[in-house]
């Protein structure tokens, strides 16, 4: 779709960044582990109708799947498992 090219356009120079410095970083784990840790609040959070934490996490969700897209679409299976096995030194 269009606005999927407008925003793959506006984003690429962020997402290279990301994908040279993320070894080193481990940005893209740490905002997946984030991710995982609040779903848990996700249930709670609709019920209370907190809408405020659904969109976070409706971003942070959106996020990952855009990068997930750049990764998998840039580097080889041994090369994307780097960016997930990253310790912190």
């Amino acid at each position: 779709s269009a606005d999927l090219k407008l925003l793959e356009e506006a984003t690429i120079s962020v997402c290279k960044s990301l994908v040279e410095k993320n070894p080193r970083t481990g940005n893209l784990g740490a905002l997946i582990k984030v991710f995982l840790s609040r779903t848990k609040e996700l249930k709670i959070s609709a019920e209370c109708q907190n809408h405020l934490f659904i969109w976070q996490a409706h971003n942070a969700l959106f996020i990952i799947c855009c990068l997930l897209k750049v990764f998998i679409s840039q580097m080889s299976e041994e090369e994307l498992q780097l960016h997930f096995t990253y310790e912190e030194k």
